[in-house]
């Protein structure tokens, strides 16, 4: 898709946190759960950007997908990386906290 249609794309997502989020601006917010995320993405390949008010998630293809809100990060991350990816998996949480 080309970056306009990314750009309009998506509306609210209750995990944006809105005006009020824990920690600062809700841009400061997007960046932290980029952040996050990316200790799980990286397992698969993934790296998870802040791009505008979005994300922009990259393969180990070079392929990219932008994605409007953590609601959708996920399926994305799936078709990307072409494997199941459940990060409440016991296994993953394990291989996380050993890595600390």
């Amino acid at each position: 898709m080309c970056g306009l249609c990314g750009a309009l794309g998506a509306g609210d997502h209750w995990s944006s946190g809105g005006e009020t989020v824990a920690f600062g601006t809700p841009a400061a917010e997007r960046y932290r759960q980029a952040d996050v995320v990316n200790g799980v993405l990286k397992l698969y390949g993934l790296r998870l950007k802040v791009w505008n008010d979005r994300y922009m998630l990259h393969g180990r293809t070079g392929k990219s997908v932008v994605v409007g809100h953590m609601g959708q990060l996920w399926p994305l991350a799936e078709g990307l990386a072409g494997v199941a990816i459940d990060p409440l998996d016991t296994g993953l949480i394990s291989t996380l906290e050993a890595g600390r």
